[in-house]
């Protein structure tokens, strides 16, 4: 659950962006294709969905963590993990790639 200091943060930062711009609520709302009424919850405290987080990143120009630190959805610890993915395919070799189909087919027979 997050605490209220961490809500105030959240407004702060959306009436701050609003005031550097010369903004009024309406204005992030058209820039962000969303409704009036969400930028107003966001001044009081709640915090977005990923969709409008993304939405406000892009039109704000800032990164997508930083507006899911600032909002509490994560902590900065969780924005800092490095994410591996898997490597694709087209990096195997032919042979890397039979040789691992081989060795998961072996492996289904045993089943």
């Amino acid at each position: 659950m997050r605490d209220t200091d961490d809500v105030q943060d959240w407004a702060t930062y959306i009436a701050d962006h609003l005031g550097r711009r010369g903004w009024e609520v309406r204005d992030l709302a058209a820039a962000a294709d969303i409704s009036p009424s969400v930028v107003f919850r966001w001044k009081n405290g709640q915090v977005p969905n990923i969709k409008n987080a993304r939405a406000a990143a892009k039109v704000l120009g800032v990164p997508l963590l930083e507006i899911l630190v600032v909002a509490g959805i994560i902590t900065p610890e969780e924005a800092r993990a490095s994410v591996t993915a898997p490597a694709g395919l087209s990096g195997v070799s032919d042979d890397e790639l039979v040789a691992e189909m081989h060795r998961r087919l072996r492996r289904t027979d045993g089943d």
